[in-house]
């Protein structure tokens, strides 16, 4: 009789993560002042290289503050990279951040549709894959929180920062880049064509944020404020340059300190730079001539903004007995809204963000999902990639509409616009209007 000797190897999976500590300071006030508070955090032995197969995973915090929403907290790695943790969320009087965590597949959904006090994890407003982008994660990074509005003063107690294997899960960018200009899709199948963008309007973040002030209020009087998230469902970025060329330049020097007698800034021609597929399957880029940016010094931004982005209005209307819009009155028009662009976001299939007009938008209807990325508000490239979208949150400067003193309570529409000078090459600008029945109640 002969025995046999089995010999079971067992391969261990190690999944290696490692944790980065650090103790907080007081949030300085804002009195007509802009200041950024800084928290250091040292990272040292990690592999010199974060990606997709090992990065950061998440950022937790914990922040007492009685008014989150003048909170603009970020992250800024060692390279230089930087991404918005949360920009203004919590609501009017929503407080503190209490061991709350940040990561690309947090449990409680997105930071901004979050209530406060937060507690647990969410995604944040910028995007993981910024981050781990490949850069050398060793050396110093910084937390910055900025407090954007006076009266309220609060303290970072503590950050840490984890490091572990599968950053990024839910991470799913297309085929078509750049690198592989052969696998971007033209419409209907043919082999040349540009790729221009589609600007909509996601109704989600505006239904979900939105808020009627009395004319009595002594922060918001009369003001219907709101949140506008701008995403591009087309085949093709949105992207814009700008080449140091100025307005009014020709007789005087001008740039981006330049301010003219009204006490308006220097403008900045920008191009839009269109993406055009070629009978090689490479990809080209066009410069056609588009509008303006300048560059924003109100706290909290101090970037570059595009002019004329988005436009909002309030409108009265009437209708016959078969539904008909027979008359329209524009109660009340905000100036037209200047954004940076770039990509606060991208729809995923993971959640119901990007549903317009009956269809929900993420890489498995856009061909060229991911296509871009751009993730500053320098002079130079802006944009929003295939599948991106950029928000700016109810308490941002501009988001609202001044309701006229005299305004009847009732029912109204609200309207919110993008491009509306058709300033920019798009596949289809009839959808470019979002519109909302609310009613007003506090006037």
């Amino acid at each position: 009789m002969k025995f046999f000797t089995v010999f079971f190897i067992v391969i261990s999976l190690k999944v290696f993560s490692q944790e980065y500590y650090t103790s907080g300071k007081k949030i300085k006030d804002y009195y007509n002042k802009h200041h950024v508070d800084s928290i250091a955090i040292k990272v040292n032995n990690l592999p010199a290289k974060i990606d997709t197969n090992f990065g950061l995973i998440k950022i937790c915090l914990n922040i007492e503050h009685k008014r989150v929403s003048d909170l603009k907290i970020e992250l800024l790695s060692p390279n230089g990279t930087l991404i918005w943790l949360t920009n203004r969320n919590g609501g009017e009087n929503g407080s503190d951040y209490l061991n709350t965590c940040f990561r690309s597949n947090g449990f409680n959904g997105y930071i901004h549709e979050g209530k406060a006090p937060f507690i647990g994890e969410f995604v944040p407003d910028g995007r993981m894959s910024f981050i781990n982008n490949g850069q050398n994660p060793n050396g110093l990074w910084y937390v910055l929180v900025q407090d954007l509005k006076e009266n309220t003063a609060g303290i970072v107690h503590y950050v840490k920062l984890e490091f572990g294997d599968n950053p990024m899960p839910n991470d799913d960018n297309g085929p078509c880049s750049e690198t592989h200009p052969e696998l971007c899709k033209c419409e209907n199948e043919s082999i040349i064509c540009d790729l221009l963008p589609d600007l909509v309007i996601l109704p989600k973040f505006t239904d979900d944020q939105i808020q009627e002030f009395p004319q009595n209020d002594p922060n918001y009087p009369g003001q219907l404020r709101l949140a506008a998230t701008i995403a591009n469902i087309g085949n093709g970025p949105i992207e814009i340059l700008g080449k140091g060329e100025w307005e009014n330049s020709i007789h005087q020097k001008v740039d981006s300190n330049f301010i003219d007698k009204n006490g308006r800034a220097a403008r900045q021609i920008i191009y839009q730079k269109v993406y055009r597929k070629t009978e090689e399957g490479k990809l080209e880029k066009i410069d056609k001539k588009a509008g303006t940016n300048y560059y924003e010094s109100l706290q909290g931004h101090n970037h570059y903004h595009v002019d004329d982005w988005v436009v909002f209005r309030l409108i009265s209307k009437k209708f016959n007995k078969k539904g008909k819009e027979t008359k329209r009155k524009v109660i009340a028009e905000g100036a037209k809204v200047s954004y940076c662009l770039w990509d606060t976001g991208i729809c995923n299939s993971a959640d119901s963000l990007c549903y317009v007009n009956g269809k929900f938008y993420g890489s498995k209807n856009l061909p060229n999902y991911g296509l871009g990325t751009f993730n500053n508000c320098n002079s130079g490239y802006q944009g929003i990639s295939v599948g991106g979208y950029d928000t700016y949150g109810l308490f941002y400067e501009g988001q609202f509409l001044q309701i006229p003193k005299g305004t009847k309570n009732g029912t109204y529409y609200l309207e919110v616009e993008v491009d509306p000078l058709k300033k920019y090459f798009e596949s289809d600008e009839s959808n470019n209007i979002f519109s909302k029945k609310i009613t007003l109640t506090h006037q």
